[in-house]
């Protein structure tokens, strides 16, 4: 769930690749002779001279330039390439720029300006060569995925793909492929580190450094470990004799903020912040050691301040996030965040009278050490009261109106910040509160319900609060529906539907992340699906067999389910075929996007048509899992729905039914069985999941948690409740299950999505309480369902739903409005009599698992 934060930097209301933006006031390339042609393609302006013949790999050129001298490095590259007559792209114009060096940028493309493309190794050199005479004593940002060239500084090469030949994952995400001089196909690996691909060896170094011995030192500090990276630098825990110390490094020529300072000239800012604060009041910050310059890069080094961001420990202390929480636990809580935050409002004071603003007061910058005291780190973005400058911060704990408040009452930035920070102490709720301050009210009233919160401590997170709007789940899904309908764009070039950066990163058709999802909550919902929609998705998914992975949630195998559910059976049929014989179904056994979510697509259409022979596909493809999942999981052995071994057991139950045979019955068991390794105990007495064994993380939702497990296993109870798992736990399954639901009954969860989210859980808790004649579960999760209202986002056309990581507004099924919608209508149908749900909505296999 970590944030990709290039998809906020095009648009403020959904999320868009950082290369679909604006690309400001253009660069012009020339002048080049007739002849040569221009072609314009997302952030990039290509440009190719007459019979060129581009290969479909070889070693890239490319050259880096500073915002200021960028069309003047420009100039020098259209004249080498015409010279060369070589294939060029730069990027377009000014904002584009902006964008890709931009704090918050890929790493990956990181200072590539322009990019040539020589025919062979021979012509690479010449480039080169030439680009290095021409370019000498220019200054660029270093490329993080190439070798500089000779001694330049803004010149530099890799060996990689041209032009566009991928493979998909099983995770959906398109990987570039190229040919080793052995024949066979490897992946052109594109990660911020120069690497060769197998066989290639670098003829242009002119001088092999030798291997550095010992542990890492820097300016004689020996490294410890890495706290982040980002594209402006990265920050990093230091050794100076026995004690650590804080390094943050900043990139020449990048990480530009939208003032269009550079990382390099905000960190001489901040040390001279701090040196000046800590002079007067030392303790206030993070006391300064010293600014340092090692080769083109600036390295800040202060004390290293001991204890916790206040976000985690708002994660690990706040009852809210618990099962069951009782009064007295909200209460100590209260009283321990006020006590933070009486000594948050201390150090602002200090500051304030010192002449300083701190402008980024955010939960990250915000550190509470083991006795609940608080120190400020990060000081980049502070200022001298009446000098901002720049203005920067944290969304929604940053003053909307940031650069008026700045002039006329500057105090008011950080004041901002700190009801900001209290609210976190309630509950992170900034980005739905910034759409709509109502949801406040909500937030307010279902905190209240749990227990009292002090006037005090609500005072400094909010406006006094009002009586929330009383809103019923039918008319809160039907609102769903309308804005869903209305977000369509059925010409739209990349998406009909908005999605996450997960949908750009994959596909924009899947089940859980595009159309194919979207549709279906629609058509779940009684809302008719317009025809060419569904013919785009049709037609679009028929030309992506090859590049899309076969299983059910990513790829294609739930894409076929839905056109076969909206009347498309033709294509629907050529997708499953396509899906059975993919390479990945017979090396990734995941339901989401392998083996196990394909056969589970056929088995809906075999349940669907009764014709045998998808039957037969699908119990070649589980009988083909081998018994040890490990190697045909994630590279990070994922556990749950999607990425463990509860997708695979959820396919081997369908197959079970679909044939009568025990075995898979059985061995789906035994998966369940094994899948506890990931189990750890939640308060009070629930028992959740952790995503990887190695990760520290332990979740309650859909995709990786005890919503996803509960959903499962309570199917294999329904069948037989005195199943046993057949492996050696410490659980037993009904024990397991009731533990499971328990940690699902929380109230309170970051996103209001279906697969990451309280709509997950509430979904959850209405299908078992049904499927399980459990009325007590029906109605938990109907007031569970009742705590979305807080997170919902009122529009003119509806109601809409911010998606995964928060923040912007999505469509998709994974954690946007479709799933909220199908999650409302689980809820809603739980408790109607069962021809009702048939005869009002779609019975799909997907809708009723």
């Amino acid at each position: 769930m970590a944030v990709d934060m290039s998809f906020l930097l095009v648009d403020d209301d959904f999320y868009a690749p950082w290369d679909t933006g604006d690309p400001g006031v253009r660069f012009v390339a020339g002048p080049l002779p007739a002849g040569w042609r221009r072609r314009q393609s997302g952030a990039w302006t290509h440009w190719i001279p007459p019979d060129a013949r581009t290969p479909d790999q070889g070693w890239k050129v490319h050259v880096s330039a500073s915002l200021t001298n960028a069309p003047h490095v420009l100039a020098v590259v259209t004249a080498v390439a015409d010279d060369l007559r070589v294939p060029f792209k730069h990027l377009a114009g000014r904002r584009t720029f902006l964008l890709a060096h931009d704090k918050h940028a890929n790493r990956v493309q990181s200072g590539k300006f322009c990019t040539l493309y020589p025919q062979d190794q021979d012509h690479a050199l010449l480039v080169l060569r030439r680009l290095e005479a021409d370019l000498r004593g220019i200054d660029g940002p270093f490329v993080l995925t190439d070798r500089r060239f000779g001694d330049s500084t803004c010149v530099s090469y890799r060996y990689g793909a041209f032009r566009g030949h991928t493979r998909v994952d099983a995770e959906g995400h398109h990987v570039e492929r190229m040919t080793a001089p052995d024949g066979t196909e490897v992946d052109d690996e594109r990660r911020p580190e120069f690497r060769l691909p197998p066989g290639i060896a670098d003829p242009f170094r002119r001088h092999e450094k030798p291997a550095a011995n010992g542990p890492l030192t820097l300016h004689g500090y020996a490294f410890d470990s890495v706290i982040q990276h980002s594209n402006a630098g990265g920050a990093y825990r230091f050794r100076s004799d026995d004690n650590l110390v804080f390094v943050k490094e900043a990139r020449a020529h990048n990480g530009y903020t939208a003032d269009e300072s550079d990382a390099k000239t905000r960190l001489q800012n901040e040390f001279l912040a701090l040196r000046a604060i800590h002079a007067r009041a030392p303790g206030l910050c993070p006391r300064p050691i010293e600014l340092f310059h090692h080769w083109e890069h600036s390295y800040l080094v202060t004390e290293l301040v001991p204890g916790m961001s206040l976000y985690r420990w708002m994660v690990t202390n706040n009852p809210a996030v618990r099962t069951n929480p009782t009064p007295q636990d909200f209460a100590d809580y209260h009283r321990r965040c006020l006590t933070l935050l009486d000594h948050l409002d201390t150090h602002l004071d200090r500051l304030h009278d010192l002449g300083w603003l701190f402008i980024d007061l955010s939960p990250t910058n915000v550190l509470v050490d083991e006795n609940d005291q608080v120190r400020l780190v990060d000081f980049e973005a502070a200022q001298r009261i009446g000098g901002v400058r720049r203005v920067m911060g944290t969304p929604g704990y940053l003053q909307p109106q940031a650069r008026t408040t700045a002039k006329e009452h500057p105090l008011a930035l950080d004041r901002f910040g700190q009801s900001a920070v209290a609210q976190l102490l309630l509950f992170p709720h900034h980005e739905a509160a910034e759409r709509n301050p109502r949801a406040l009210d909500h937030l307010h009233a279902d905190l209240s319900a749990l227990a009292p919160i002090p006037d005090r401590l609500w005072d400094q997170a909010a406006l006094p609060p009002r009586t929330p709007d009383t809103v019923s789940l039918h008319d809160l899904a039907e609102r769903t529906a309308d804005c869903l309908e209305a977000m369509a764009q059925p010409d739209h070039p990349d998406r009909v539907y908005p999605t996450i950066p997960l949908g750009y990163q994959t596909n924009t058709r899947a089940l859980a992340y595009g159309t194919a999802g979207v549709l279906h909550a629609l058509h779940r919902a009684g809302r008719p699906c317009d025809p060419a929609i569904v013919r785009r998705l049709r037609d679009d998914s028929l030309r992506a067999t090859d590049d899309t992975a076969p299983g059910y949630l990513v790829g294609t195998a739930g894409i076929a389910d839905v056109l076969a559910e909206l009347g498309e059976v033709e294509a629907a049929e050529t997708l499953l075929l396509a899906a059975a014989d993919h390479p990945l179904a017979a090396t990734s056994a995941t339901f989401g996007g392998g083996a196990a979510g394909a056969a589970f697509g056929l088995l809906a259409h075999h349940r669907r048509t009764g014709d045998d022979r998808w039957l037969d596909r699908a119990r070649r493809l589980l009988d083909g899992i081998p018994d040890d999942l490990t190697p045909q999981l994630s590279r990070l052995n994922r556990s749950g729905l999607v990425g463990g071994r509860t997708g695979v057991a959820f396919a081997l139950l369908r197959l079970h039914r679909a044939t009568g045979d025990p075995q898979p019955f059985e061995r789906g068991l035994r998966l369940l069985g094994e899948e506890l390794a990931y189990a750890q105990p939640l308060p009070v007495d629930g028992l959740g999941f952790k995503i990887g064994l190695k990760d520290r993380r332990v979740f309650p939702y859909l995709f990786a948690g005890s919503a996803g497990y509960a959903a499962v296993l309570s199917r294999y109870l329904q069948h037989r409740p005195d199943a046993e798992f057949g492996v050696p736990t410490e659980h037993r399954p009904a024990d397991a299950l009731e533990r499971c639901l328990r940690a699902c009954t929380v109230r309170f969860a970051v996103f209001p999505g279906l697969f990451t989210g309280l709509a997950g859980l509430a979904a959850v808790l209405a299908d078992v309480g049904r499927r399980l004649g459990r009325p007590h579960l029906v109605a938990a999760s109907v007031t569970s369902a009742h705590g979305l209202v807080r997170s919902a986002i009122p529009r003119p056309d509806g109601v809409a739903w911010l998606g995964e990581p928060g923040q912007r507004l999505s469509a998709e099924l994974w954690s946007g409005s479709a799933g909220v919608l199908l999650a409302l209508r689980t809820v809603l149908d739980a408790g109607a009599p069962q021809q009702e749900r048939s005869d009002r909505h779609g019975r799909s296999p997907a809708a009723t698992g």
